[in-house]
Order: C-alpha cells, then sequence, then structure tokens
C-alpha cells in the first residue's frame, strides 16, 4: 500500500507552511475590527469586517493606480512582446554578422544593476519632458525587461526545426508570415510566460515608479501602497487591506495560469 505521506514531503510542507503564514495573516488582519488587531494581532478575526477593505480602497485612491498600473503593463506586454519576437526571430533563425557581438551586449546589460541607470536616466528624461509621465515609466520598463525576454524567447525559436520555416519560404511565403503562421503558434507558451513576466514586473515594480512618477494622479499600485503606510501607519488593519488590494488581482491571474507559466519557463530553460 502506498504511502499516503513520504518523508520527502516534509521540507516541501514546512516551505509551503513558512511562504502560507505571512498570506494568511496579512487577509486575518485585513478583516480584522480595527480594535481587536491591538488585542489579538496574529489570531483569527472574531467577525469579518469587509468594509476595511472598501475603506483602503477609498482612501488610498487605488482606482486610479490600478487603472495606471493596467496601462503600463498593457502597453509594456504589447512593446516587450513584439520588440523581444522579432528581436529573437532574428538572433535564433537569421544569419548575419554581428549577432554574436548583439548577444554579448545583451547579455552584458542583462549583468548591470538597474539602480545604475536611474542618475543618467533622470537628467536624460527631464530634458525629454518624460519625468511625471506614464510614457516615460513605460519606456524604462520597456527597456530594462527587454533583454531577458529576448533570451528567453530565443531560447524557444533555436528549437524549432527550420525545415518548418524553410518548407513556408518555399510555399511563398515572406519572414513576416513565417514569423506570424509558423514561430507564433509554436512559441505561444514562451509568449504567454512573457505576457506572465511582464505583467508581475510592472504591476510589482517600485523602485523606477517611485523615482520618476511624483503626481498622485498618475501613480501606480506599488507606489500608492508607500504612501498609504505613510498616511495611516497606525491603522494596521487599514494597512493590511491595502496590502490585500495591491496583491490580489495579481495573485489570482498567477495562480489561474501558473501551469502553463512553469511549462514555459521550464522548457525555455532545457531548450536553450
Amino acid at each position: 500500500m502506498k504511502k499516503f505521506l513520504d518523508w520527502r514531503h516534509i521540507p516541501l510542507i514546512i516551505i509551503a507552511a513558512l511562504t502560507a503564514a505571512p498570506l494568511f495573516l496579512l487577509f486575518s488582519n485585513a478583516l480584522k475590527p480595527k480594535d481587536e488587531f491591538q488585542v489579538n494581532p496574529f489570531g483569527i478575526p472574531s467577525r469579518l469586517e469587509f468594509q476595511n477593505i472598501v475603506d483602503a480602497w477609498e482612501r488610498g485612491g487605488y482606482g486610479e493606480a490600478f487603472i495606471n498600473s493596467l496601462i503600463v503593463g498593457v502597453t509594456c506586454i504589447v512593446i516587450i512582446s513584439l520588440s523581444a519576437g522579432f528581436a529573437a526571430y532574428a538572433l535564433s533563425k537569421l544569419q548575419f554578422k554581428g549577432s554574436n557581438a548583439i548577444m554579448g551586449i545583451l547579455l552584458f546589460i542583462l549583468s548591470v544593476p538597474v539602480g545604475l541607470f536611474l542618475v543618467p536616466l533622470f537628467f536624460i528624461w527631464k530634458q525629454l519632458n518624460l519625468m511625471d509621465s506614464l510614457l516615460g515609466l513605460i519606456l524604462i520598463y520597456s527597456a530594462i525587461f527587454l533583454p531577458f525576454n529576448i533570451f528567453l524567447l530565443r531560447s524557444f525559436f533555436v528549437a524549432i526545426p527550420n525545415e518548418l520555416l524553410d518548407s513556408a519560404r518555399i510555399d511563398g511565403c515572406n519572414e513576416f508570415q513565417v514569423i506570424y503562421r509558423i514561430m507564433l503558434p509554436l512559441a505561444s507558451p514562451a509568449f504567454l510566460t512573457v505576457v506572465l513576466l511582464v505583467g508581475l514586473w510592472t504591476w510589482n515594480e517600485f523602485f523606477f515608479a517611485n523615482a520618476f512618477i511624483q503626481s498622485e494622479e498618475l501613480k501606480t499600485v506599488a507606489t500608492k501602497y508607500l504612501a498609504f503606510t505613510g498616511r495611516f501607519t497606525s491603522d494596521w488593519s487599514m494597512l493590511s487591506a491595502a496590502g490585500v488590494i495591491t496583491i490580489l488581482p495579481i495573485t489570482i491571474i498567477f495562480v489561474i495560469l501558473q501551469r502553463r507559466f512553469i511549462e514555459g519557463i521550464a522548457e525555455g530553460s532545457v531548450k536553450g
């Protein structure tokens, strides 16, 4: 008879418990009455106070923040998917002089800490009037996240047989048709991984959003939470509710698509 619990599962259970405990505490405190938090901050709430979520949404101005984050995220997804897709196709399937040098440059960019770009970007963006604008933030995110996604897509494209592409060209397809009819359907798991990664990064990114966005009406979700902690420090139930509002949408999306996401990452690492 097969054992219900193998000893090798014990470390996984411990890691899962340590990971889930802070999230459980966050959700518990978000729905806990304000007076009860001071008495029992680590316990289960005696009643669920959903009004905390409503108050945090209104006081924090999360309606505008959600729209701003969606605008930034969707635009970056489109830009990066198109740019990384064409670049990865060229680097994996088209033989041209200097491709190895381009790969080296991209690898070097990945090794540079993003914080080093802050001061030069600040002066350049100020001259270009891109400070305190969503367009400026979108351009920064697209440039920062593009190299990794080029490598990710390239690892998928390399594994696609060149014979398929040659047969499509013989049938009269140009390079754009080859990408659309052959590469895109076969590499759809890779593009889904890119969409999820870019969505997660842009939603959670705080460093550049806090440095380049000053107007309250242009704040993203991550920066709104920082402002929330400064204004309502003593109200921990409200603070926890703001945390739930921040992480819940992206958590739901990740849970729904996690299998495809993990498969995409695994296939890309093996094929690359």
